[in-house]
């Protein structure tokens, strides 16, 4: 039997949420949702795991999603989805990003990539000169230089250099990049609005999951996905840096799920 949701003290400080909320790592329908306007607030590997049960119960759900995954179908073979529940939750690691811009008003993602851009441009001056004087030709009568033509013996290939790999890493590169773009796949697939497939694409090495039911429940019409960063909790609700306050019933904070 499931319980009511009762709201919190009313003599709480005015600046925080009044109402009630949930903090969860497994949905286990112990509460009534039915007639509720629900926020849903977690990273995207929690949220994959919570969200589904709670938008089939719940009267409305508001998604606030920090950090999005990458997410894999379950293969369509009998017993498949209990064999991965039994996996370590980092047994895929962590796959690379696919360079998506920051969202709108997201000071804190927009701040790291002009920190990167400032240090890539404050690199020792030298540097670029030794670069430079290491792909001159070699002098008439000297011995030929490593960088003049051909690499030298034992050093990375310039391609897998570039890309960052090298030796046996050169694998674990090619089956990290095949899982991205199958989950890039998977991606456009389930979900047509380019805005939303835009939230839902990580633009940093994020983990890779496999859930069927996540992308359908957010396309839900009961189902509203939020990617602004939240500023604060109100009283009635939740406010994004955009400046819009989100008024919900209940605060459910998925935690720790995989």
């Amino acid at each position: 039997m499931t319980a009511p949701i009762r709201r919190s003290d009313p003599g709480r400080a005015r600046d925080a949420y009044t109402g009630p909320t949930i903090h969860c790592t497994h949905w286990r329908d112990q509460h009534e949702l039915d007639r509720l306007h629900v926020a849903v607030i977690g990273s995207g590997a929690a949220l994959a795991r919570v969200v589904p049960p709670i938008v089939a119960q719940a009267r409305r759900v508001t998604v606030f999603q920090h950090d999005p995954i990458w997410i894999l179908p379950t293969p369509p073979v009998p017993g498949a989805g209990i064999l991965l529940r039994q996996l370590p939750a980092d047994a895929l690691g962590l796959l690379p990003s696919d360079s998506a811009p920051p969202l709108p008003g997201d000071p804190a993602r927009q701040e790291e990539r002009r920190a990167g851009r400032q240090g890539d441009s404050t690199a020792p001056a030298g540097r670029g000169a030794e670069e430079r004087s290491s792909t001159r030709a070699p002098r008439e009568g000297g011995p030929p230089h490593p960088g003049a033509g051909e690499v030298a013996r034992g050093a990375p290939r310039p391609v897998l250099s570039a890309l960052g790999v090298s030796g046996p890493g050169v694998l674990r590169w090619c089956a990290q990049q095949t899982l991205r773009r199958a989950a890039a796949a998977n991606l456009r697939a389930q979900v047509e609005d380019s805005w939303e497939r835009r939230q839902l694409t990580p633009d940093r090495p994020a983990a890779v999951r496999v859930h069927s039911r996540y992308y359908r429940a957010l396309r839900q019409r009961n189902c509203r996905l939020i990617s602004w960063p939240i500023a604060r909790l109100a009283p009635l609700g939740i406010r994004t840096v955009d400046g819009v306050e989100h008024r919900v019933d209940c605060i459910i904070y998925a935690e720790g799920a995989s």
